[in-house]
């Protein structure tokens, strides 16, 4: 378990396996740990896991900088930086939901550290019409006191009874001025990513609609798109399926004998 330090915080994050290297990004409220619990031992047979705790998660600095449209540039800036750090690149990147959007923007920065991305509950865009479940969850989150009690519980024990709340609050700020501003989060660009992609949605996903993902996979041009039988919290709900299309995925673009 270490740090480093970026853009004036201090990052969590650890080290699992041996290998090619994978970049693990949670989505948002969870930490690198808790979202890729059943993944870790698994990945980690075959692959060496790099697993932050993005800005203002878990055991990552200060949750009052997640504020204004830059998170995602700002978030993406710090796993870019991490990687970095470590002389580890490329890396294949695999992100869920808030974590995808990042793995994105790390590709737009930095597509020469970027083997592969893996993009789970993703969305190319986002707005009222099509996704009216996520602008009410974030529209919520202004008054935190008024979410459901257990999903409080859990943050508070993942982030700290002082912090939760302040996360909760600057993160909704932070997520509808960034789309407000331009909703089409990766939409326009998503032809760029020239890497193999392999892109997973939970085909009940009642937060993000399928039709994201979908719209993301008819833009990248060297995609795949599988659609589990589960919600929205892929790597939780239907964790051995997701393993096993992630392995499939790295088997056959990445063999380890390198004949691709």
């Amino acid at each position: 378990m270490s740090y480093f330090r970026a853009n004036g915080l201090d990052i969590f994050y650890e080290l699992d396996g041996e290998g090619d290297p994978i970049l693990l990004l949670h989505g948002f409220g969870r930490t690198g740990r808790s979202d890729w619990k059943h993944q870790i031992p698994v990945f980690g047979e075959r692959f060496q896991l790099i697993v932050p705790d993005l800005r203002g998660h878990g055991r990552t600095d200060h949750p009052e900088t997640i504020t204004g449209p830059g998170f995602f540039q700002l978030a993406a800036s710090d796993v870019v930086t991490l990687v970095s750090s470590l002389d580890l690149g490329p890396v294949h990147i695999c992100g869920l939901s808030m974590g995808s959007s990042l793995a994105s923007w790390f590709y737009f920065a930095a597509p020469e550290l970027v083997k592969s991305l893996i993009l789970v509950s993703a969305a190319a865009r986002i707005n009222r019409d099509i996704a009216p479940g996520l602008f009410e969850l974030w529209e919520s989150m202004r008054d935190p006191d008024s979410i459901d009690s257990g999903w409080a519980s859990g943050l508070a024990r993942l982030h700290g009874e002082e912090r939760w709340r302040v996360l909760l609050r600057n993160y909704s700020a932070a997520v509808i001025a960034r789309l407000e501003e331009d909703e089409e989060i990766a939409y326009r660009r998503a032809n760029e990513i020239t890497c193999p992609t392999l892109i997973v949605h939970g085909g009940r996903d009642s937060i993000s609609p399928p039709l994201l993902s979908e719209e993301l996979h008819a833009g990248i041009p060297d995609s795949e798109l599988v659609m589990l039988d589960c919600d929205h919290w892929v790597p939780g709900l239907l964790p051995q399926e997701l393993n096993e299309t992630v392995l499939d995925f790295l088997n056959r673009r990445f063999p380890r004998d390198g004949s691709a």
